[in-house]
């Protein structure tokens, strides 16, 4: 019989699901508002979520920022959604998302896989 995954390991299954359906729509954006900032933001998140499905350490920690990740997604979406301009943003706004994507950048597998000293 198979063992049942954790709730830590259910936790990070669930979100992750929720993540990948969040990416599906920033490809959507990517492709009709030719954002190259969406684009960024989108490959870096499947790398992340291919990361988040072999950790074998720190699964709340990652299930944690993975929901984090989610959360400022779906906040961008709605900052496009709701643009009168559609891709032209302030530049204050787009100032902030490529903060965000240079953050997700960082997020490597060396750097969260390395074990804490």
């Amino acid at each position: 019989m198979p063992r049942q995954p954790s709730i830590t390991q259910a936790r990070l299954n669930n979100i992750s699901k929720c993540v990948a359906i969040t990416a599906n729509t920033f490809d959507v954006l990517v492709d009709t508002l030719k954002a190259s900032g969406l684009e960024a933001i989108s490959k870096t998140i499947q790398s992340l979520l291919r990361l988040a499905q072999t950790i074998k350490q720190d699964k709340n920690e990652c299930a944690e920022l993975i929901e984090h990740t989610h959360e400022l997604l779906n906040a961008i979406i709605m900052v496009y959604i709701k643009s009168d301009t559609g891709a032209e943003l302030p530049p204050s706004t787009l100032n902030q998302i490529v903060k965000f994507t240079e953050y997700l950048y960082t997020l490597s597998p060396f750097t969260l896989l390395t074990p804490r000293i």
